[in-house]
Formats: structure tokens, sequence, C-alpha cells
């Protein structure tokens, strides 16, 4: 017996073999691309990092998108901590299971997801007026478009759109299959609802191409989220008031105007029309302008060109004169 006894002493007192961790623990799943993951169709699990949308104003649903393609998220905030307080520009990586709802391709139920980092500029896919039904196609879903060049907005009757009205349907241009739906979550001061279509001149229309197809093709319809997605003037800063100055003294004065949208501010000044060597710029974009020039010499003519700058371009005014009141400088400090 013992023989046995000491045999089996050593099996118990030797090492305990311990499984690989690969084994352990579930294999992490590969992050695809918004292409990739539409490619494996509903009932697909899949992880992917875009950049987000919109916030609350479509309400459960955020949309997504990266350099080739979008998808649609949906979920309830209460039950996944932290979703409701996305918004655009906030890029996250996000896991979930696909399907297909009315045509559209959306990942409900999303098991989980973190943010990576927000404020990322939003690139929206840009088509003309004229071309505006090559903006409604599958390749496009859940992508933010922007259509320029927009004359009007319509009812479905043809009927001019007035003060817009949630869950309604309106036709760009009047234009058939150029359908732009206002949500009923766009609300608020900066929302949709009860905003007026520009009129007058041409405009730019921003939206997320989504799609509602009971019959599952079809269907495409143009999101627009806020107020601020009509754009007129091209969204370029565009001057509407002429510079003027305020606070006149002595060594200087106070350079106001305004813009269409929002920009920087900017003032080159100097002596001669044609050699401003001066200049001062404020990086904050605003529409009401305002920059204080100090140290000027009393009683003296300074031509003032002013300008705006933000990511659609930027807007310049021919220099006009300004005219300091005479008076001394402040010898004490050399400031007013």
């Amino acid at each position: 017996m013992k023989p046995t006894f000491l045999l089996l002493a050593g099996v118990l007192a030797g090492p305990v073999w311990a499984a690989p961790a690969s084994l352990l623990t579930p294999p992490t799943p590969p992050v695809l691309t918004l292409k990739a993951a539409r490619a494996l169709g509903p009932g697909s699990t899949v992880t992917i990092r875009a950049v987000v949308l919109n916030g609350t104003e479509m309400g459960n649903i955020r949309y997504v998108q990266d350099g080739e393609a979008g998808l649609a998220l949906y979920a309830q905030p209460a039950k996944l901590p932290g979703f409701g307080d996305l918004q655009a520009g906030d890029s996250i990586q996000v896991t979930g299971q696909l399907k297909a709802y009315n045509g559209l391709l959306e990942m409900d139920p999303v098991a989980s997801f973190h943010k990576l980092a927000g404020g990322r500029r939003l690139h929206p896919l840009r088509v003309s007026a004229d071309q505006v039904t090559t903006a409604y196609a599958e390749a496009n879903e859940s992508r933010l478009v922007e259509i320029t060049g927009v004359t009007r907005l319509l009812t479905p009757t043809s009927a001019p759109a007035e003060a817009l009205v949630g869950n309604a349907n309106y036709l760009l241009d009047g234009t058939a299959g150029a359908l732009l739906r206002v949500g009923a979550a766009s609300t608020g001061p900066d929302g949709l609802i009860g905003t007026t279509p520009p009129t007058g001149e041409p405009f730019d229309v921003r939206g997320i191409m989504s799609q509602y197809s009971p019959g599952g093709t079809g269907g495409y319809q143009l999101l627009p989220r806020l107020a601020t997605d009509f754009v007129r003037g091209s969204g370029l800063p565009r001057l509407t008031e002429e510079p003027v100055p305020v606070n006149v003294s002595a060594t200087g004065f106070t350079v106001v105007y305004s813009t269409l949208n929002p920009g920087d501010t900017r003032v080159r000044y100097g002596l001669n029309a044609k050699e401003l060597k001066e200049s001062r710029l404020d990086a904050s974009l605003t529409t009401h302008h305002s920059l204080t020039l100090n140290n000027l010499i009393p009683g003296t003519t300074y031509y003032v060109e002013v300008g705006s700058r933000n990511e659609a371009g930027t807007e310049t005014a021919t220099p006009v004169p300004f005219i300091t009141s005479t008076g001394k400088r402040n010898r004490s400090s050399g400031k007013n």
C-alpha cells in the first residue's frame, strides 16, 4: 500500500494546471468601420467607432458616421446610463446588434459604449439642390447631408412652409422625392418647431439622411436637427452692417459691426488705406463684433478694415475712415 500512497501524495503535491488566459477571457471583438459593419447586415453583433451627429433633439436615437458611412443607434437612456447625454461631435466606441427597422439599419440593442472624445468637427456630404434626389440613396443612409442652394421649402400640398410643425413632412424646392421631415423632439429656443425657413434668397439645409419604409426599400427622408440646420449665406459670416466707431476718444475708439453667421472678429488699421500695418483679432465666434483700438494719435484719420472668418470661409469689408477726437494723450500711462 505504501507505493500507492506515495504516488497519490506526489500527485496531490504537484503543480496545479491553469487554463491559459486566452481560454478564460472572451476574445475582444474587432473594431469595424461602419461600411464593414453595415455589410454584415441585421442579426450581426458589431463594435464600431464613429462620431455622433445629434443630441436629444432627435429623442432616443443617435446617428453616427465615420469617413465612409453612417449608422443609427437606438437605446432608452434609462436602460443605458450616459446614452442620453451624447451630443453632436462626441466620438464613441459602441457594441451592439444590428437590426432593420422599417428599412433603416440600426444598432438595437446597444450593449455598451464609451465616449472617446468630444468636440469633433462634423463633415457633411454636400449636394447641390439641382442634384438633390441623388442624395436620397442607401449609400447615404444615416449620414449628415447638406443640400446647397435651396430656394424654398413647400408643404406636400405645394404651399410655402411657414412656422414648422413637429412630425410633419415638407419638400425641398417642391421636388418629389426630396422629403424633409421635422421631428417632434426638436423644441425650445434652438429647435425646429416654430422656426420659419429662410425666404428671399437661396439657403442650405443640413440634416441626417434617414429611412422609413415598411416595405424595406425607398422612403428616404432628410431629418434636420435644429433651426441652425437652415443655413443662410452658405454659412459664411457675411457682413450685414457697416463698421462704425463708438466710444471715440483722443487716443482710440471701439469698432463694432455685425455678421449674418457667427465668425471671429478681425480688424486691420493704419494711416493709409493701402497700407494697413496694424491688426487685432478676437477668436471668439459671434455675430455681434466689437474690438477696441487704443494708443492712437489724437485728431487723426485711421482707415479700418473689418472681417470675420469661420469654417465656411472669410468675409472682409472695404477699409473705411475713422477719426479720433482732438485732445492729448494720457502721458502718465500711455493709455485711456
